[in-house]
């Protein structure tokens, strides 16, 4: 009794530990991935492959993205669409990018990751973690793409025959009011019309087909390489003479090449109260443009488009209004 007893206790154990190696093949499996890498890509290496040690592994997500950075899913041939995640034995293409930034997650067999950067307009790198893994377990491949060379303005066109110019009007600098009515002796008072006075220029932009906000137009562009020339009005002729300014869309002020130290005596008469007003008397134009820029990193071209206008201050006018007792 005691045998067949220990018998059964034999074979109970021996078909456990028959289950339990056959449940270890499956849970067990080898790790896809030895580490978690950090891959950094940029300018001179735009592309960088990851290798597997098996091909039981899938790209489940891609995380700390942008909010406004575009994700798309599409087969090798970037035809058909699909969505993550990429499965075991599926091979597919992420595409990332907004207006500043562009890159790309590739898997072209079950062994290999491509990474390939784009453009980093952004002036910092930017970061990401691309998360891969299988039902047992998921590691984390972070990527860094350091920035890329922004874009540089090539030439500016100007519609001349849209050209509007003119120079009748006044712009207020300054105001003094002077009372001599119990005064008999005349009063002196001096101004300083050109003080405060600037070139205003600024570059209206219309709407453009990369849909890039006008306030943004700035995260493209090199600052060393951004400048272009702009017309001045000379003996009421307008054309190029040599003035350049960034293209940038905030408005821009430049020295108005007139005496800021230049002042201007007036002298009121006894019997007199008067509101004394300074203007100064301004050129002002509109003309259409269109900018050419390029990148010489991804060889990328664009064109904004939208009106230039410039302000200039040339001359003084001070005019004199009595005040009345109905003016108090």
């Amino acid at each position: 009794m005691m045998k067949s007893t220990l018998r059964m206790l034999q074979c109970s154990v021996l078909s456990l530990m028959s289950v339990l190696a056959g449940c270890n093949s499956e849970v067990f499996i080898d790790e896809f991935l030895t580490d978690c890498p950090t891959v950094s890509l940029s300018e001179d290496e735009t592309e960088v492959t990851v290798r597997f040690e098996t091909d039981n592994w899938e790209i489940v997500s891609l995380d700390n993205l942008r909010e406004d950075l575009s994700v798309f899913v599409t087969d090798l041939e970037g035809k058909n669409r699909k969505s993550l995640p990429l499965e075991e034995g599926e091979t597919g293409i992420v595409h990332c990018r907004n207006s500043f930034l562009d890159f790309q997650v590739e898997k072209r067999n079950s062994r290999e990751l491509h990474l390939i950067a784009g453009e980093n307009l952004y002036d910092w790198p930017f970061e990401a973690v691309i998360r891969v893994g299988n039902r047992y377990e998921e590691k984390m491949i972070q990527i860094s793409f350091a920035p890329t060379r922004k874009y540089q303005v090539d030439s500016v066109a100007y519609d001349w025959s849209q050209f509007s110019f003119y120079d009748n009007m006044l712009e207020p600098v300054d105001e003094m009011v002077v009372n001599t009515l119990n005064s008999t002796q005349p009063v002196t008072v001096c101004f300083y019309p050109y003080r405060n006075s600037v070139r205003t220029v600024e570059f209206y932009m219309w709407n453009n087909s990369e849909n890039i906000e006008r306030e943004a137009v700035q995260q493209l562009l090199e600052d060393s390489l951004s400048q272009i020339e702009i017309p001045d009005v000379v003996n009421g002729v307008p054309g190029l003479y040599g003035t350049k300014v960034p293209f940038c869309v905030q408005e821009q002020r430049l020295d108005a090449g007139l005496d800021k130290n230049l002042g201007v005596v007036k002298k009121v008469e006894p019997g007199r109260k008067v509101r004394l007003e300074v203007f100064t008397g301004m050129k002002k134009y509109n003309v259409p443009y269109k900018v050419y820029l390029s990148n010489s990193f991804t060889g990328k071209k664009m064109i904004f488009s939208g009106t230039l206008s410039s302000s200039t201050p040339f001359d003084y006018l001070i005019i004199p209004f009595d005040i009345t007792n109905e003016d108090e």
